[in-house]
């Protein structure tokens, strides 16, 4: 939040005031809480959370892909680790009868890790979890 738009918030709760719709103290806390707010910051390399990260990295390899470039790459390794796992294995659903059962599994397999970033949580997929590729 700029100085002026701060400004801008401290008069319109000063009208308030004056008007008799807010207390004192009211006005005093909403002006403690505008000058002490976290300025918002535009930055031209922003970048995700690392619950948005993660997320964002079991969404096909274009969400992947988004999650290495743009994304919080530290804190989503587990999940993007998982992710990239979970994309290449996808690969073996190519086989011939074998690849249909196969891609049952990786379709629940991507639906836990999914709901697992959803949570926050890191928890490793059976099967494919043990496999690091990504340190």
């Amino acid at each position: 939040m700029s100085n002026f738009s701060a400004a801008e918030e401290i008069q319109k709760y000063k009208d308030l005031l004056d008007q008799g719709v807010i207390t004192e103290e009211e006005f005093e806390q909403k002006k403690a809480d505008l000058l002490n707010a976290t300025p918002i910051t535009t930055s031209s390399s922003a970048s995700m959370s690392a619950h948005a990260t993660g997320i964002v990295a079991y969404l096909t390899w274009i969400g992947f892909l988004i999650a290495v470039l743009v994304g919080d790459r530290e804190g989503a390794k587990f999940h993007i680790n998982q992710a990239l796992v979970i994309n290449l294995f996808f690969f073996a659903c190519a086989i011939p009868v074998l690849g249909w059962v196969w891609w049952i599994v990786m379709i629940v397999l991507w639906i836990m890790a999914l709901v697992a970033a959803c949570n926050d949580e890191e928890k490793p997929v059976p099967i494919l979890g043990g496999i690091k590729i990504l340190n």
